[in-house]
């Protein structure tokens, strides 16, 4: 299953739960990400929404490659998408209630 990507900027739209993007998220909880979110990119991290059609979903804080300049973090879904497994442990954790995951891209050492 995969899930859809959406923009951190959703957590500033208002009533999350209302328009049904994140089940379950209160506005006290959708302060609460705002606030996760805003240490997330303080540090350098990109971060986006991903929601399953389960309606399962995850906050995701990205650290690109040190070296690496990423002007738009949808320039980092393709990495995300190519990582099955980090895909699967995302939805299996938001499966137990943990919505929030923090993936650390690296660059593939190169041979000469």
């Amino acid at each position: 299953m995969t899930p859809i990507f959406l923009p951190q900027t959703n957590l500033d739209t208002g009533d999350l739960l209302g328009i049904g993007l994140l089940p379950n998220v209160t506005p006290k909880g959708q302060d609460r990400l705002r606030t996760l979110r805003d240490e997330a990119i303080s540090k350098g991290a990109h971060v986006m929404l991903l929601v399953w059609p389960s309606r399962e979903w995850v906050m995701l804080s990205i650290e690109p490659p040190e070296g690496v300049l990423v002007e738009d973090t949808e320039q980092l879904i393709p990495s995300v998408q190519a990582n099955v497994t980090a895909l699967e442990l995302m939805l299996t954790n938001s499966r137990h209630g943990n919505h929030l995951f923090w993936m650390n891209l690296s660059r593939n050492a190169s041979q000469h």
